[in-house]
């Protein structure tokens, strides 16, 4: 269990975000695959839409069709996530921004009783504790963690595992869904001390600080939200003991469900891991003590398949490897492909374009 520490302790949201930090070109960071709401995935493609971005270029690569979009119940991961996500940083042109555009989104209503478990909370600190020992429920893909230094409180958005295209976006999507919690749950503005951002100041600094709600320190050592710890004791206008005690445990009923139906991920993951070459079905049921045919009915339980796993992986992997610097053939020899034209068609059924286009490195890589 994730609780609030006391002054200067770190505190994490229960180990279930992969931190590796990125050591050398050819050790490309995993993203991590959850289970998650389709709301994530809408946001993205509505600030797509307002972009001028089609829904079709969105969502290219992930097996994920539109009329999924208006179906509330609609299950995603956040690899296809990460894939849409990626789609619109490229086809608008990675603007400064984007990604407070998509968090800007997110209603405390959006998260559903994970959002009302915050709002019935007496204090901040409890509600954060409840939001950390919950986040799995949210549509972060970051991984977040809560510090408490001397009279400073500061949330922290690591973006380690994540792709190096969309980290960013990501990071501007996380900052801007918490200033919306904030702004609920306290009942009035929340306005940080400062945010700090890992990446370079971007040509559009002042409209950036209006849009991050505070002044902002670029080129940081991490990414971070920084307040006044006084706010964490600070009671909640909507506290109701009751319901908060309701909400949270309707919590852990939905995420003791994920957890049953979380073999999906423990399949990605492993696949992420295990590179040069990636292993095929039988490799991987060997790896998860189970037989092929129970790999295989357990993923169909889920409803997917190894071979849709697979290709999902391969993609987000393969855009990660190409902007890390790596070679076509070494992509498709780490990636498992019988040789360079067999990646190489894989690549242009992904994304409709050639390795080649996504190999050089962003001129605003970290």
């Amino acid at each position: 269990m994730s609780t609030l520490g006391k002054a200067g302790q770190t505190v994490d949201n229960f180990g279930q975000w992969q931190r590796q930090q990125m050591t050398a070109v050819d050790d490309p960071t995993p993203a991590v695959f959850f289970q998650r709401g389709i709301a994530g995935i809408r946001a993205i493609v509505e600030v797509g839409a307002c972009s001028g971005v089609p829904v079709a270029t969105c969502l290219a690569g992930t097996g994920i069709e539109q009329a999924m979009l208006r179906d509330d119940t609609a299950v995603v991961r956040s690899g296809q996530e990460l894939i849409v996500a990626h789609n619109l940083v490229r086809a608008a042109g990675d603007p400064p921004g984007l990604g407070f555009a998509v968090g800007s989104r997110f209603r405390l209503r959006t998260y559903g009783v994970w959002g009302f478990a915050l709002l019935a909370s007496p204090t901040l600190r409890d509600a954060a504790d409840v939001a950390l020992r919950y986040v799995e429920l949210t549509y972060a893909t970051a991984g977040i963690e809560l510090q408490e230094n001397g009279d400073e409180v500061h949330l922290v958005v690591d973006d380690a595992s994540l792709p190096r295209p969309v980290r960013r976006f990501v990071v501007e999507r996380e900052i801007a869904a918490v200033r919306t919690i904030l702004d609920t749950i306290l009942g009035e503005p929340f306005t940080p001390r400062r945010v700090e951002l890992r990446f370079p100041r971007p040509d559009i600094a002042t409209s950036y600080e209006s849009l991050a709600g505070a002044p902002v320190t670029f080129g940081a050592a991490r990414n971070a939200i920084v307040a006044d710890a006084a706010l964490l004791d600070r009671p909640l206008p909507q506290a109701d003991p009751h319901t908060m005690r309701v909400c949270e445990r309707e919590c852990r009923a939905l995420l003791a469900r994920r957890v049953d139906q979380r073999f999906a991920g423990r399949v990605c993951e492993l696949l992420m891991r295990r590179q040069n070459p990636i292993p095929d079905m039988s490799i991987a049921a060997a790896e998860l003590h189970v037989s092929t045919r129970t790999l295989h009915r357990r993923l169909a339980m889920e409803g997917t398949s190894f071979r849709r796993l697979l290709d999902e992986v391969r993609h987000v992997l393969a855009i990660e490897m190409l902007t890390a610097g790596l070679g076509v053939e070494q992509v498709a020899v780490r990636l498992g492909y019988a040789d360079a034209p067999a990646f190489i068609r894989a690549f242009r059924r992904w994304t409709g374009d050639t390795p080649g286009a996504y190999r050089t490195p962003p001129a605003r890589a970290i």
